[in-house]
This record gives C-alpha cells, sequence and structure tokens, in this order.
C-alpha cells in the first residue's frame, strides 16, 4: 500500500493549489490537440487533393461513369487496332503447307495490317514457303478489314478452305472474281473478337 499513500499524498498537494494543475493539464491537452489535428489535417489535405484530381480527370463522372468510359474506350482501341493474332503453332504450319501442296502455285503477297497480326502472317508465310511456293513474298498491307482475308484469284478460295480448315480462322474472300494473273492476296487484318 505504499505506492496509495504517495498517490494520495500527490493528490493532496494537486488538492491545495488546483489552479497550476489544471492550467498545465489544459497546456498538455491543447499541444496534444494542436499535434493530432496538424497531422491528420495534412492526411485530410492530401486525400481531398486526390479526390479533386480524379475528379478532374474524370469530368465529375461517377465511378459507374468511368468504367463505362474506360470500356468504350477499349472497345474503341480493339476495332480500331485490334488485338494480337495468335501465330499458327508448328503442327499447324505442317498441315497447312501440306493442304497448299495440292493448289497450283503462284506468287503470293502474305501482308499484315499491323504488328498485331505479324506473327501470324510470318507463320502463314512460312506454311506457304514449306509448300513450296517461291513466290512468296511478306510484307504490310492497309485496308484488309477484319479478320483474315484472301482473293483477287479463283484459287484464293482453295487458300480459304485450307486456313480455315487447319486454324479454324474466320477466312473471307474477296474480288476472287477480279482474276490478277499469277497473284493470290493473303491479309491479316485486325483481330476484333479477340481470337
Amino acid at each position: 500500500m505504499p505506492d496509495w499513500e504517495k498517490i494520495l499524498a500527490q493528490l493532496a498537494v494537486v488538492g491545495s493549489a488546483p489552479i497550476p494543475f489544471v492550467v498545465a493539464l489544459l497546456i498538455v491537452g491543447g499541444l496534444i490537440w494542436w499535434a493530432i489535428d496538424w497531422r491528420y489535417s495534412a492526411v485530410l489535405t492530401h486525400r481531398d487533393a486526390e479526390i479533386s484530381e480524379f475528379k478532374a480527370k474524370l469530368s465529375g463522372a461517377t465511378p459507374e461513369q468511368a468504367r463505362d468510359k474506360i470500356e468504350l474506350l477499349e472497345r474503341t482501341i480493339r476495332n480500331m487496332v485490334g488485338t494480337n493474332w495468335q501465330p499458327l503453332t508448328r503442327p499447324q504450319i505442317a498441315n497447312l503447307a501440306a493442304k497448299l501442296k495440292e493448289i497450283a502455285k503462284s506468287r503470293v503477297q502474305v501482308m499484315y495490317e499491323n504488328h498485331l497480326g505479324k506473327d501470324l502472317a510470318q507463320s502463314i508465310f512460312d506454311a506457304f514457303r514449306e509448300a513450296g511456293w517461291d513466290q512468296a513474298m511478306l510484307s504490310t498491307g492497309g485496308g484488309l478489314g477484319e479478320g483474315i482475308v484472301v482473293g483477287w484469284s479463283s484459287r484464293a478460295e482453295a487458300v480459304k478452305s485450307a486456313l480455315e480448315s487447319v486454324a479454324k480462322l474466320p477466312v473471307w474472300a474477296k474480288d476472287t472474281e477480279k482474276e490478277i494473273p499469277d497473284l493470290i492476296i493473303v491479309g491479316v487484318g485486325l483481330n476484333v473478337m479477340g481470337q
């Protein structure tokens, strides 16, 4: 009980001079309050600045409106640029080459719309070369549209069938009635379906 006696003795001192003790408590409490207020006002100011920045960037849109806007932008990009095409696998290249050997050979121009179709175009080109199409060329091209396009020769229909059966890709024939002598076009357009 000696500890209790010391505490009671000190309380007697506080009781004899309460005003300085209360003033000291108020000063210490005020300093603690000021420190906490200063710290959290900085945190709140930073948070408010971030919220204001996000609101400015979103033009005051709600999170749902922002999500919808981002999805619209992603769809727009996918429709304008497409997504990455997967190249043919080694067995698919060999299978396509076997089917291409059955088609009368000529010049073939394998093209790709943008870098997202380059690997697929390269693998199709490799199948033509493996099939003995010595005049096959690979290059960029424009205006190929969506999917894989073959054309400018009646033999393009046979190439279309070979590509569809081997690669299971969306292939469409274009201007097959316009016979460009000794030339078949194979174009890797935009991949808007994400295949």
